[in-house]
């Protein structure tokens, strides 16, 4: 299809083109033909160049440029650290063969600017490792060009002639774990996510305030983005998101009924206390973040997301009976619904960009276009 002037004309004839995989285990073209004018005849070239290029069982097709080693993610690497659960988990359970074929998969065409990416994924950075990876495929689905020329921060992408720069972080465990309250009730939750997950959450976005990455060339004058993922605690991340929101403006929301309508109240938060750790709220105020445009949350980043996305993308067994549950808000009326969807019935879709919120920062220097983000949640 060509364009002249503002009139487009169709050719109304076919291309093929064939896919194989490099030295390091990515798909690139190998083979063409252009200018076919019937569907029919296009199949059969298209098949009969595949049987071509594959009949004496070759799988990899050498481009003669590729720097990188194949990046074999579940390659045992000796260290010192132990492999965590999780990791075992994909590596020793069948069960999860569609979550461990597909994230082989991505990590072949994953760049690793600090090499060493692996052996952390293999041992005490598991959950930071899987929440890039999750961004890494986000960013693609989201149609963004990744530009791997910087390591700092750890996504430079592009899309519309538009740059973004994310630096990814997870909220940890504590060092000390005795002082972690584990919640039992819904109101001990309510409880930790005044004060408690606002902590957590401070801690690592305020550190990121340190790093000022906005000072850099390739990040100055363009939107800067922080994305945070609670892995604290087994599960966490199922209830701790709404302390984020408290957190960075500074406000809570409550909600009641009157006359048939929701009616929303929002209280100002001056600080978060717990025992004596005191932090200000309001980190969109704080020196600084000014030079934040928003804020990336997901509690998706998990074996389970990547198990649903392998499934879906006919990785791993097909004798799984696999479903969804949880519960999800409903905007008109702010009230918890309750889901259970049934992943392997052949009807069930699912993204990456599903669960993405974007917390955007009313005092940003350089603001986030949100156009840019078409699927997914937006907070003002």
């Amino acid at each position: 299809m060509s364009s002249k002037t503002d009139q487009v004309q169709i050719d109304k004839d076919y291309v093929v083109i064939v896919l194989g995989r490099d030295e390091a285990g990515v798909f690139r073209f190998i083979d063409q033909e252009h200018s076919i004018p019937k569907i029919v005849d296009a199949r059969a070239i298209l098949l009969g160049k595949m049987e071509h290029h594959s009949k004496d069982g070759t799988e990899e097709f050498p481009q003669g440029v590729i720097t990188r080693k194949k990046h074999l993610i579940f390659e045992y690497i000796e260290k010192r650290e132990p492999m965590p659960d999780d990791y075992k988990l994909l590596t020793e359970c069948d069960l999860f063969s569609p979550a461990k074929e597909l994230i082989a998969e991505i990590a072949y065409s994953f760049e690793d600017p600090d090499g060493n990416y692996i052996e952390q994924f293999q041992s005490s950075g598991f959950n930071s490792r899987m929440w890039e990876l999750y961004l890494y495929a986000f960013f693609h689905e989201a149609d963004f060009m990744i530009n791997r020329e910087f390591n700092a921060p750890d996504y430079v992408v592009e899309k519309m002639g538009q740059r973004i720069c994310v630096e990814a972080v997870t909220v940890n465990p504590s060092q000390h774990a005795d002082n972690e309250p584990e919640p039992k009730s819904h109101e001990e939750i309510e409880r930790i996510l005044k004060d408690y997950m606002p902590i957590k959450y401070g801690s690592p976005l305020f550190s990121k305030l340190n790093k000022r990455y906005w000072e850099k060339e390739h990040v100055a004058g363009n939107p800067l983005l922080i994305a945070i993922h609670d892995f604290h605690q087994i599960d966490s991340m199922m209830w701790s998101r709404s302390a984020l929101e408290r957190y960075l403006y500074g406000a809570e929301r409550q909600h009641r009924f009157e006359n048939g309508e929701v009616i929303q109240e929002v209280t100002k938060i001056a600080e978060h206390r717990w025992n004596d750790k005191v932090i200000p709220s309001n980190y969109f105020a704080l020196d600084d973040a000014n030079n934040i445009s928003a804020i990336i949350h997901s509690n998706q980043a998990t074996i389970g997301k990547f198990l649903r996305m392998g499934y879906l993308a006919e990785f791993g067994r097909r004798d799984l009976d696999i479903k969804f549950v949880g519960q999800c808000i409903h905007f008109n009326n702010q009230i918890p619904i309750d889901f259970e969807f049934e992943v392997t019935n052949g009807e069930y879709a699912e993204y990456w960009s599903d669960s993405i919120t974007i917390y955007h920062n009313p005092n940003a220097l350089n603001p986030l276009d949100p156009d840019l983000f078409p699927n997914v949640a937006h907070f003002f």
